[in-house]
């Protein structure tokens, strides 16, 4: 049962509407007006048709637990089809109208209404403004494009003005045209609020208004883009003579991820689905402060409780600076400095450059999408934010976030743990005051080049005395390179030391090593190696090869390649090797080396070869300081092919020193 009572209304009225509406009046048809006593009564269903509407009255009845309005001037079929539409309602909370065109004009219905339901959902600022701006505009285009049936091209000048005026006087005192009604409902639940306005102009086509931007001198179109754009959603229905806003309530966001998170295709993700992002660090850049509150509770939702809120772009990058960010969620449309303007200072900066940032903006156009990702954003999300997508998009640029820092510290440890067994290696080789001691000691002068392609090397070489008048020099390179090849490089130097220096012959000292290695290399590895004598008293040099790359000896301003054709170390169980020996003599130089040197292509691809390294190292080697010939011979290796090197690339270079 529906009870209707009226105030300032006459008795007739009051009874014509009840009649069509085929409600019962309360407590009886000879007394529709209630005493103060007898309103406590009332049900909370209640139906009040109103006179003389003023805007006190209006904000009075509108503060009634729920409340909706009949304004018995409007058309008998307007108020009949109100009533049919508010018996028919099945949500639990509503409040409503039905007003016609001169009660909505002289009042700020828009104000009333929104203040209505703030005292029932108590909005944030943000939201309050967003939703009386939508009414405003809402009413005003069903009032006046809609029932009054007049359109914006007479507002173009200040005599048309005066025209539109006149025209707007005349039509609110015409029967045919103020006693159009505007009907507005607004239902809701804990999680979203929605009104629904409806005119009864003529109407008009729809979709031309909405798919194309409004030009400036546009005569329509104009303020449903703009109710639009502050709804979270709009839809427009019976050719513009109803419009559908809905609107998030502040706070129920966090309800509706969690029902989307765990209804999204029939899955629940469980413990091991849900990734721990409680460690990121979120900056949000936003100026509305009910977008504020959305975003912190779909965060919150996600795990992320270290969460910055800047208000503009300038207060934003200063918190860049005062707290790193995992992740930047970032509005385009900001006072003092806009989204563009952050993203161009964020990577044009070598240390924020990398932090992934999240554009989440109402213009959902391909031109903003271009500008965005050419400016460096990440990603991309349209407003009013789907808080799935939300949820999906930050979790990827978080979760790769972490992937990178993982990373990056891993990175960092390998990187300690390398340079530790850099150092390691460098310090197998000979020492400055080793080669110092052998300078005084057996007048040979030693300079060397050791240049890993990575942090570690497969190349070595050491050179010890074994007499008073012996020195044992050794090159070794072993396929590959890296952290692998350095292990080896330390295992020969390990076989070695155990040899207590009991070289003999090298040739017997390559058979040695190869017993060694044949059963510690894998299979596919191998090792050339260069060892050689040289006797200072005889002033002669023994050496033997086991395919390294033929050493030069420069001997009167000539070179001499020494044979090291020898199956290199690790192939076979029991090669056999040479002895070979050859005049060492004062003022003669030797150079060891790698096949880097021969092997590395230039730009063109082209490869020196021993006759190219050769005839490149001539006359570096007839420079009597070997440590100037050492610098020559690699500024002249590194101008033709630059470095990096692609292997290990070690040089030796030794000279007989005349006493003389």
């Amino acid at each position: 049962m529906k009870y209707l009572t009226g105030e300032s209304v006459s008795l007739d009225q009051v009874c014509s509407v009840a009649e069509s509406g085929h409600f019962t009046l309360w407590p009886t048809q000879k007394n529709p007006f209630l005493s103060p006593r007898l309103r406590k009564k009332m049900p909370d269903h209640l139906n009040v048709l109103a006179g003389d509407i003023t805007e006190e009255k209006l904000n009075a009845l509108f503060l009634k637990p729920i409340a909706n309005i009949i304004d018995v001037n409007a058309l008998p079929e307007s108020i009949q089809d109100f009533i049919v539409h508010e018996s028919q309602n099945k949500l639990e909370y509503e409040i409503g109208f039905l007003l016609t065109c001169p009660v909505i004009f002289a009042c700020d219905v828009a104000q009333i209404f929104t203040e209505a339901l703030n005292t029932r959902l108590h909005f944030s600022p943000a939201r309050y403004g967003k939703i009386h701006l939508a009414l405003h505009e809402a009413l005003v285009n069903g009032l006046i494009h809609g029932n009054l049936q007049l359109g914006s091209e007479l507002r173009q000048s200040a005599r048309d003005f005066v025209e539109y005026s006149r025209l707007l006087n005349e039509r609110l005192n015409d029967p045919a045209y103020a006693q159009k009604s505007v009907s507005i409902w607004a239902t809701w639940n804990d999680k979203k609020l929605e009104i629904k306005i409806r005119d009864e102009g003529a109407g008009y086509a729809v979709a031309p208004v909405m798919s194309r931007k409004p030009e400036l001198k546009a005569k329509t179109g104009r303020g449903l883009r703009l109710i639009a754009g502050t709804a979270d959603s709009c839809t427009i229905d019976d050719y513009g003579r109803e419009i559908t806003l809905s609107f998030m309530l502040d706070g129920a966001e966090h309800y509706q991820v969690i029902e989307d998170i765990h209804t999204n295709n029939g899955h629940q993700e469980t413990a091991e689905d849900v990734a721990d992002l409680s460690d990121c660090r979120v900056l949000v850049m936003e100026d509305n402060l009910s977008n504020q509150t959305l975003i912190s509770k779909l965060l919150n939702v996600v795990g992320i409780d270290k969460i910055d809120m800047a208000s503009d772009g300038i207060e934003g990058l200063k918190m860049v600076a005062e707290n790193w960010p995992d992740l930047i969620i970032l509005d385009i449309t900001m006072p003092r400095m806009n989204g563009y303007e952050v993203l161009h200072h964020l990577k044009s900066a070598p240390l924020t450059k990398d932090i992934p940032v999240l554009i989440q903006t109402a213009s959902d156009t391909r031109e903003t999408r271009d500008k965005t990702f050419s400016s460096g954003a990440a990603d991309f999300i349209s407003k009013p934010i789907n808080p799935l997508e939300f949820f999906a998009r930050v979790k990827v640029h978080l979760q790769n976030r972490q992937l990178i820092k993982g990373l990056e510290n891993k990175l960092g440890e390998l990187n300690a743990e390398l340079q530790a067994a850099q150092k390691m290696q460098t310090a197998m080789l000979p020492s400055k005051e080793a080669l110092n001691d052998i300078r005084e000691r057996y007048t040979l002068d030693i300079a060397h080049h050791f240049e890993p392609s990575s942090k570690l090397g497969g190349d070595f070489w050491q050179l010890f005395p074994i007499s008073s008048t012996q020195v044992v020099i050794y090159l070794c390179d072993f396929s590959g390179h890296g952290v692998a090849a350095a292990l080896n490089t330390v295992r020969l130097h390990t076989l070695i030391t155990q040899m207590n220096k009991h070289i003999g012959a090298p040739s017997a000292f390559l058979q040695k090593i190869n017993t060694q290695l044949y059963d510690l290399l894998p299979r596919g590895r191998f090792a050339t190696f260069f060892c050689g004598i040289i006797d200072i008293e005889r002033q002669t040099l023994t050496y033997s090869g086991a395919g390294s790359p033929p050493p030069f000896l420069c001997s009167g301003g000539k070179i001499i390649r020494l044979d090291t054709k020898g199956l290199p170390l690790g192939i076979k169980s029991r090669p056999s090797y040479e002895d070979r020996e050859i005049s060492f003599l004062p003022d003669d130089t030797l150079l060891l080396f790698s096949d880097a040197f021969t092997e590395t292509p230039n730009d063109m691809g082209i490869r020196l070869g021993n006759d190219g390294f050769e005839q490149m190292v001539l006359t570096c080697m007839q420079n009597k300081e070997v440590k100037k010939g050492m610098q020559e011979i690699m500024k002249a290796f590194f101008d033709y092919a630059p470095p990096p090197p692609p292997d290990d690339a070690t040089a030796v270079l030794v000279r007989f020193l005349n006493d003389d």
